[in-house]
């Protein structure tokens, strides 16, 4: 009995040594704040030496709390569809990986761990670069793409001039 009772005790000693340490572990990167709506917007200027002015677009990428990201996109005057959907998960200090379940626009990335590394401009402006190596056909394209997104916030009080 003695034997017993001391073999559950060292079980039990070394999965509670065990979870501490495992709890312990660090990841190897800062999580950032990624979660919320944003906007994709454009830089806009009249001279070709300056980026200009950020100009937003109908487009949003809505980054969930739960690790599900939504893409969507406003049509003026025939109301919003969803382009595209999945998981995203921070993978690294400036790069995040989304899980396309779901793509209108790129349907090539479906079923893909899409990598996106992203440049905070701020907390409320994030760069993302991300490659595409084939085209919907197949067709290699190796190319990069970068798109910059702005945090949709609420303002302090309702907009007199808003049109809904």
């Amino acid at each position: 009995m003695k034997r017993h009772y001391l073999s559950l005790m060292v079980i039990a000693f070394l999965l509670i040594g065990t979870s501490r340490v495992m709890g312990q572990e660090k990841s190897a990167f800062a999580p950032v704040d990624l979660k919320g709506i944003w906007q994709m917007c454009f830089y806009v200027s009249g001279n070709p030496q300056i980026p200009g002015e950020l100009k937003p677009s109908n487009s949003f990428k809505i980054l969930s709390d739960d690790g599900k990201f939504t893409n969507m996109t406003v049509i003026p005057n025939h109301g919003a569809i969803v382009i595209g959907s999945g998981t995203y998960a921070q993978t690294a200090a400036n790069a995040y990986t989304e899980h396309v379940e779901k793509n209108l626009h790129l349907p090539q990335l479906v079923g893909v761990d899409n990598v996106l590394e992203f440049d905070m401009k701020g907390g409320d402006v994030m760069v993302l670069k991300f490659f595409v190596k084939t085209d919907v056909d197949g067709n290699e394209i190796n190319s990069w793409y970068y798109e910059t997104w702005k945090r949709v916030k609420m303002p302090p009080s309702y907009p007199k001039d808003l049109v809904r």
